[in-house]
């Protein structure tokens, strides 16, 4: 069985290939994802698998059948969403949609499910159960994609029992993968603060009081959050405050994120959060609004299930490439799912230092080799038969 995953992952991979460029030319942002489920779907028409589309508005969900398809239900899961970003790379697939790019691998992991997809119909006589194939919308973006298909019943009829997710990982050289069970990837929050002062002349500080020195002693005060031994961190990225040399303004705007891998010093975070906010604004006569954007819990990855998907790995590829990987501070929504039925969320390389494809995810510079859609699309083969337990 292995070799033939093998062979039929090599004699797909220049179609998934064009796939993977296709999305990657054409991206679309969070929530906005029309074409890229349109050209999903014409994908599964040409396969002959069955799909309901429209799936928190842009998400589909297809099923495919094996021999007695009632034993068991696994699903595999890709995101579909791009970035707000500029593409700085010069290739044959740069993106043609200004401002948006596929930088954080979401092209990749569309067209690795669309090859395994390929790849599991042509074995479907030669394994048990039924495969639900998701593909999602807005994992970049709050609300959560995964979130609203999960409340849309995505994980019923037929119940499923076990998801598995990737993510691409540029740390990673290509032809190396990585796993990690239990607490893998970070919960995140988004924080919005507004500092309420008295603008007026920078020449007469009697008359106003400062937005900016409130928001100055609030960033200060809010470091102690990050504690990289918890672990948690607690940072922020943005301020406005539009004002001039001469000119205090009367407000100041936050914008920053939590990260956290602990649900209870989550909560106490949020609470002594926003009393330092309210505390220090009055000592200053000020106020602060403290807005907390709950978003993605932890990512945690099933133990027995992350164990399994390993052995594959090394079974396929040999033990020297495939890693244990340290917990994120990153965040996914894949973590909704993981909270709810055992899941397995691991990572494919796709750097080539040699050919200098090394950039971070989320970089305007961001690109992958495209051998790694060789490898992912016989890992997630490998490791769905592997949990049917094809014979």
């Amino acid at each position: 069985m292995d070799s033939r995953i093998r062979q039929l992952a090599e004699q797909y991979h220049p179609h998934i290939v064009e796939i993977r460029r296709h999305l990657h030319t054409h991206p679309e942002l969070s929530w906005h994802e029309v074409d890229t489920a349109a050209f999903v779907a014409a994908q599964l028409d040409r396969l002959g698998i069955p799909y309901q589309k429209g799936i928190a508005k842009n998400g589909i969900v297809a099923l495919l059948k094996g021999r007695n398809p009632d034993k068991r239900c696994i699903a595999l899961r890709a995101d579909m969403d791009a970035l707000p970003i500029q593409e700085e790379n010069k290739t044959p697939y740069t993106s043609q949609t200004p401002g948006v790019m596929h930088a954080c691998g979401h092209d990749m992991h569309t067209a690795n499910l669309l090859g395994a997809a390929m790849i599991l119909s042509d074995l479907r006589s030669e394994w048990e159960g039924t495969m639900k194939l998701i593909f999602q919308p807005s994992e970049e973006k709050i609300p959560s994609g995964a979130n609203a298909m999960i409340a849309e019943g995505v994980l019923e009829n037929p119940k499923v029992e076990a998801i598995y997710g990737l993510h691409v990982h540029p740390e990673l050289e290509v032809g190396e993968v990585g796993f990690r069970p239990g607490k893998f990837m970070a919960s995140t929050d988004e924080l919005y603060l507004t500092v309420h002062g008295r603008g007026g002349h920078a020449a007469q500080p009697a008359r106003f009081i400062s937005p900016l020195i409130v928001s100055a002693e609030i960033l200060l005060a809010l470091q102690k959050f990050t504690d990289l031994s918890i672990p948690t961190v607690l940072s922020f990225g943005k301020i406005v405050a539009d004002g001039a040399t001469n000119i205090i303004p009367p407000r100041a705007e936050l914008a920053g994120t939590l990260r956290c891998f602990d649900e209870s010093i989550r909560d106490q975070i949020h609470t002594e959060m926003t009393a330092i906010c309210h505390e220090i604004a009055a000592k200053h006569g000020a106020t602060c609004d403290v807005n907390i954007l709950k978003g993605y819990p932890v990512v945690f990855n099933n133990e027995s299930l992350t164990s399994r998907a390993k052995a594959v790995a090394v079974s396929h590829f040999g033990s020297e490439h495939v890693h244990d990987l340290p917990i994120r501070m990153g965040a996914e929504d894949f973590g909704y799912y993981t909270q709810l039925i055992p899941a397995c969320f691991y990572r494919i390389g796709v750097a080539n230092k040699e050919r200098g494809i090394t950039s971070a995810i989320h970089t305007p510079t961001f690109d992958i080799d495209e051998r790694a859609l060789l490898v992912s699309m016989e890992l997630t083969t490998a490791i769905a038969l592997s949990d049917l337990s094809a014979i």
